[in-house]
C-alpha cells in the first residue's frame, strides 16, 4: 500500500494536523475516504477527559491526502479507499489504509 513519497506525504499530513490540535487535546483523529483526484476528511479531536470534539476540515489536508492516494497508485502497490491517521500531541502517529468495496 505504500508509494515511494509514502513517509514524506504521511509526515505533511502530521504537520498539517498538528497545529489544529487545541490545548487540553490528547490527539487529533482524521477519518474519510480517498479517490483518484478526490478526498473526504473528518477531523476530530480526542480530549484529556475522552471527549471527541469535531474540528473544521482543512482544505490543504485533503489536497495532501490526494497526493498519498496518487502516489499509492503510481507504485501500482495495492489499493485503498479508507484512512485514520491519529496524530498524538507529541507528534507520533499511526495511519490505517484500507480497501472498502463500494458495494457495502
Amino acid at each position: 500500500m505504500h508509494g515511494p513519497r509514502h513517509d514524506e506525504i504521511v509526515k505533511s499530513l502530521v504537520e498539517l494536523l498538528l497545529p489544529a490540535l487545541p490545548e487540553g487535546g490528547d490527539r487529533i483523529v482524521a477519518t474519510g475516504e480517498a479517490d483518484l483526484g478526490h478526498s473526504t476528511s473528518s477531523l476530530s479531536v480526542v480530549g484529556t477527559d475522552g471527549s471527541v470534539t469535531p474540528v473544521a476540515s482543512l482544505p490543504e489536508f485533503d489536497l495532501t491526502l490526494i497526493k498519498l492516494y496518487d502516489d499509492t497508485v503510481g507504485a501500482d502497490a495495492e489499493p485503498w479507499n479508507t484512512y485514520t491517521l491519529t496524530v498524538e500531541r507529541d507528534g507520533t502517529h499511526t495511519v490505517a489504509l484500507s480497501y472498502v468495496s463500494p458495494e457495502g
